[in-house]
């Protein structure tokens, strides 16, 4: 029987392959949409954009019937290897945040085992990192090498055009009409990953929805305290 992952860690809505803007990293885009490959690595600093990609695939494999499962290390707490038994019976893994286990043990046998198994299964596993494989600080030889099997994408951080399209795009995808002045008046004040905007349109809808109010400046500015 497939393992029973906690609700926190389910996949957010919305958050899929056409509400991200490739930008640079339109090759990447294309291999995680192909399907085809057992290992995919995405690397790249924060707020290039590896978690939404990774739930993006996830959204995408369930469109198609299939199994995902998606764990980010890093926001969650609690996790203990034996999480990732059963996870084999998935038709994808996606391990999001990998730096954060390098060098404990305990977690790299597992994920080694979790490798090993899902190859076996014909199954895919795509893992997400601030560093390439070279890079991280693995005890298992074994690991590291096996994180070397599939292709490797540095991931980029979008520039402020691919920011602003990206804010009146996911606005639009919720029901609300983002003016361009708007947009650079948000990209002026607030922080530009693409994790921190993609909340910050979520918080918007929210309050519009509430005070069925359109998206005005005096309004953001009211909402977010700018």
């Amino acid at each position: 029987m497939p393992v029973q992952l906690p609700l926190s860690l389910s996949i957010r809505p919305r958050v899929d392959f056409s509400a991200f803007i490739a930008g640079r990293n339109g090759e990447a885009v294309s291999r995680l949409r192909g399907e085809s490959d057992p290992l995919i690595y995405l690397w790249g600093v924060s707020g290039s954009g590896k978690s939404h990609l990774l739930q993006a695939c996830c959204h995408q494999e369930q469109l198609e019937q299939g199994q995902p499962a998606y764990l980010p290390f890093k926001s969650e707490h609690g996790l203990e290897p034996a999480m990732l038994e059963g996870l084999e019976s998935f038709s994808l893994v996606c391990l999001d945040d990998l730096e954060v286990l390098a060098a404990r043990e305990d977690w790299e046998l597992a994920i080694f085992s979790l490798f090993n198994q899902l190859r076996e299964a014909g199954s895919r596993l795509i893992v997400s990192s601030d560093r390439p494989p070279a890079q991280l600080p693995l005890k298992l030889a074994d690991l590291a090498s096996r994180l070397t099997w599939g292709p490797c994408y540095q991931l980029f951080p979008l520039n402020d055009e691919e920011r602003l399209e990206l804010l009146i795009r996911s606005a639009e995808r919720r029901g609300m009409t983002m003016s361009v002045e708007i947009a650079n008046f948000l990209l002026q004040r607030t922080p530009r990953d693409i994790h921190y905007l993609t909340l910050l349109i979520e918080r918007l809808d929210r309050a519009s929805l509430a005070a069925q109010r359109r998206l005005t400046i005096p309004f953001v500015r009211e909402i977010l305290n700018l």
